[in-house]
Parts: C-alpha cells; sequence; structure tokens
C-alpha cells in the first residue's frame, strides 16, 4: 500500500490522520490483512473529514479476510475494489422505507390517461420506454456517502413513485440492468459478512457506465440504464402492463448488463431476460459482471448452477409469475426443452467468453478457470459449443500480446488490445455461429421475423 498522508488536528485535540492521496497496489493475500482493516478506518475517517465534523471511528478494526480485498478487472481496467464495508442498520426496515412514498395528483392523472390509450396503441413499448441516468443508480466504490444512498435503493425490490421519478422517457437505455434483487442465501459464506450485495451493484454499474463513457466520449453520469425499480411506475396499475412488456425494453436497450451472481440461473425472471435478450440481440452486446463474485469459493456453484436451469425449478418470488412467464415461453420458443437449451448453451458460452482472459495467465489459470466450461459443454449435450471453446488458446494469445511482462501506460493497453482481438477473432469464428445454430433451433421462426421487424423499426427511429 503507498499512501500519501498528512495530520490534521481534530476538534477534540487528536490527531486524526488524513487520506489525502490514496494510490492502491495492494495484493490479496493474507499478509496484507492488519492493512486492509487500517485502510477501512482511513477511508472512513477520509469521508468524515471531507463531509463535515470527523465522527468517531474506531481504526483498530483489523483482521479482515484477504478475500474481502476483490481485484476486478472488468473492460480492459485493473481496478482494486474494496469490499469491506461493515453493515449500517436502521431503526426502519428498507420495505417500510420504501413504502412511504406518495404519488403527486398530476402524476397520477398522468399515468391513468397513459393507461387508457394504450389498448389502441401498435407498440406500448414506444410508449412506456424509460431509462434513468447512471448517477442516480450507481457510484464509484470510493463514494463512501454515495454507496450509503445506495444501500436504501438496491437494497430491496420494492420501489415507490419516487424512484419511476429518477427515470424520464426516453426512446432507447445503453443498458438493460438484469439481476436478482435478493443476494445469494450464503452471501456471507462466499463474500465475507463485511461485503454488502446493495453497494457492490452500485459500484459494478459504475464500472460499466464508466467504460461506455470512455468508448463514446461522455462523462459516465450521463449512461443511462432500464432498471425495473425506477422505469416501471411503482404503485399503479401500469405496473402489470409494464411486466407484460419487457421484450419491448429489452429491444430498445443496445445492450444488456448481468450482475451475474452465483444464484442468478436459480431466478426464472433472470434466466428468461437473458435468454430474451440473446433473442434479440448479438451476443457480443451482453456485458457480464462476474469478476466480483466469481471467487475459489464461488465457481463450483456457478458451474452447478447452469445444469439445473429448468423451468419447473427456478424460483419465483411469487408464483404467478411462473405462469406468466411459460405463457410467453410458449409463445416466443419451440417448447420448453428448447428454451432451456438454449439458456443453458448461451451461459456456457459467454460464461467461457468471460473468464478467457484470466485463463489466459498461465496453464494452470487455463485449466482450473477455462476447461471446466468445455467439460461443462459436454456434460449439457452441446458438443458444438464444447468444440468451438476447444478452439480457444488464451495463453498463446496472451503471449503474442506481451502481456506476460509487467508494462505500464499506453503500452499496456496496446497490448491488452491485441489480446482482445485475438479474443474477438475466436469468438467471431467459433462461438457465434454456434450461438447463431443454437438460436434458430430453439426461437421460433415467426417470432424471430417480428423481432427483426421490431428491431429494425428501432434502429430506424435512433437513426432519425
Amino acid at each position: 500500500l503507498e499512501i500519501s498522508m498528512a495530520s490534521l488536528p481534530t476538534e477534540e485535540g487528536m490527531c486524526a490522520t488524513w487520506l489525502v492521496a490514496p494510490t492502491i497496489a495492494a495484493k490479496a493475500d493474507a499478509q496484507c490483512e492488519s492493512s486492509l482493516g487500517w485502510l477501512r478506518g482511513m477511508a472512513q475517517w477520509h469521508a468524515a473529514l471531507m463531509c463535515g465534523p470527523p465522527a468517531p471511528v474506531c481504526l483498530s478494526t483489523c483482521g479482515r479476510k484477504a478475500q474481502d480485498l476483490c481485484c476486478a478487472d472488468i473492460g480492459g481496467h485493473e481496478r482494486q475494489a474494496l469490499v469491506l464495508r461493515g453493515s449500517r442498520k436502521s431503526t426502519t426496515s428498507l420495505d417500510d422505507m420504501v413504502r412511504n412514498g406518495s404519488m403527486p395528483g398530476s402524476l397520477q392523472s398522468e399515468l391513468d390517461y397513459l393507461a387508457s390509450t394504450l389498448d389502441g396503441n401498435v407498440d406500448p413499448g414506444e410508449v412506456l420506454m424509460r431509462s434513468v441516468v447512471a448517477t442516480n443508480v450507481a457510484c464509484s466504490w470510493t463514494d463512501v456517502t454515495r454507496l450509503d444512498e445506495m444501500l436504501y435503493f438496491w437494497g430491496t425490490n420494492i420501489g415507490s413513485i419516487d424512484h419511476f421519478q429518477m427515470s424520464c422517457k426516453q426512446d432507447h437505455a445503453d443498458f438493460f440492468v438484469s439481476h436478482s434483487w435478493a443476494e445469494p442465501p450464503d452471501w456471507c459464506t462466499v463474500m465475507g459478512c463485511h461485503a454488502q450485495y446493495a453497494e457492490v451493484k452500485a459500484a459494478e454499474l459504475q464500472l460499466v457506465a464508466a467504460d461506455l463513457a470512455e468508448e463514446r466520449g461522455l462523462r459516465w453520469e450521463e449512461v443511462t440504464f432500464w432498471i425495473d425499480k425506477c422505469c416501471i411506475p411503482q404503485q399503479h396499475k401500469l405496473m402489470v402492463t409494464c411486466v407484460h412488456h419487457i421484450e419491448d425494453f429489452l429491444q430498445r436497450c443496445d445492450r444488456m448488463v448481468v450482475l451475474l451472481t452465483w444464484h442468478y440461473f436459480s431466478r426464472l425472471w433472470c434466466v428468461y431476460e437473458w435468454a430474451a435478450f440473446l433473442a434479440y440481440h448479438e451476443a457480443k452486446s451482453l456485458r457480464i459482471s462476474v469478476e466480483t463474485f466469481m471467487r475459489p469459493a464461488s465457481r463450483d456453484l456457478y458451474l452447478k448452477a447452469i445444469p439445473n436451469i429448468s423451468i419447473q425449478h427456478c424460483k419465483c418470488h411469487d408464483e404467478t409469475d411462473r405462469v406468466v412467464l411459460k405463457q410467453k415461453i410458449v409463445q416466443y420458443y419451440i417448447s420448453e426443452d428448447a428454451f432451456e437449451n438454449f439458456a443453458k448453451g448461451t451461459a456456457v458460452a459467454m460464461m467461457a467468453v468471460t473468464v478467457a482472459e484470466i485463463a489466459g495467465r498461465s496453464d494452470f489459470e487455463f485449466e482450473t478457470e477455462f476447461f471446466p466450461w468445455i467439460r461443462l459443454a459436454y456434460d449439457i449435450g452441446q458438443n458444438d459449443l464444447a468444440n468451438a471453446l476447444l478452439q480457444a488458446d488464451p495463453v498463446a494469445w496472451r503471449k503474442s500480446a506481451g502481456l506476460e511482462f509487467v508494462v505500464v501506460g499506453s503500452e499496456a493497453g496496446n497490448r491488452r488490445l491485441k489480446f482482445q482481438e485475438k479474443l474477438n477473432e475466436w469468438f467471431d469464428s467459433y462461438v457465434q455461429p454456434v450461438l447463431t445454430s443454437l438460436k434458430l433451433r430453439s426461437v421460433k421462426p415467426e417470432a424471430l421475423q417480428v423481432l427483426e421487424k421490431i428491431r429494425s423499426s428501432v434502429t430506424e427511429k435512433k437513426s432519425s
């Protein structure tokens, strides 16, 4: 840890250490346990000094496990992600807090009128489509104050009209956000009890927004998301209508980001969103945020979850949702088996692509990180996919790009770009054709024709 520090006296005459300009280069191993506890205290002191009078913070909270320091390598950026913040408890439950929202009479009237016009509208998705800017739902790992606010938003799926007013009417969104609102039951066992699921989601979305902003020359705060809690009017009858038009929203999102915990594929809504998006869009439009969640303790959980994808056994918060989703599957897919196979095959393929960069670091990493996905493709009966994955050689790609040597600055970016080009070439040549074939065997031809017309219409409107 390289820390630039200064000492400032507090009102109590104590000597508080002020974190001025941290440059974190920590390796997550057992030797940094005490440093991590010290760093957490330092970050809290920094927030207190920047936001007001210092609050008493215990600086001797050492002994944090090294696994609570997550190294996230996302979108070509090496990032150190601290997931060390302890639980903050409120005397009022989160569900009670969000239920306290009220609906202004003018908005009630506007939504009522909108609902009355939908029956005759040939494209209700266009009328109902909204998006929320990233600054309202995401924040940096280092923004302690905003993380507390994000805990309030991401801590429950129950929303209010106040959340709806965070979004605005738009023709499309940059990302559809697919995730499970509830944390995995074994979250503390896998991630450690100091990692807040709600905060991880907010911070991951900020990284996603930052990558797209860099690509487009925008500020990350301007990137837009479709999130049900913001973009569906809570506490209004239109909420049911919007749920029935989930496909329209998926079509009007350029990309989808999946906050992929190991229990994501056990939730039927999550599986449906995953499959539906890949039925409408190319697989390259799917962004998986899994690096923070993928640990030795969770790797096997992912490998076990995908073969168990089942309409019958996946969980629903409300069993009436299963009826609705079954009707949608019958409408768009050749059969329930076809839907399940499509979800399983695409899940294995995209997970393999996501871990390919890590797998390129050594032959050992290839065997532990990548090869299990090849084996799983064979196990679920998708031999074409397994053969496509076998064509990957990320270790050789990494060496040819010069990534086995430590470099910094623009040269590091150039070498990573060379590796990414090799990865893209493999995906386009071997994996994408398998996924296209799988889609044609799974989705009804008439549904594909309708989807293509809608996609063309959306593209034309965006261009105009």
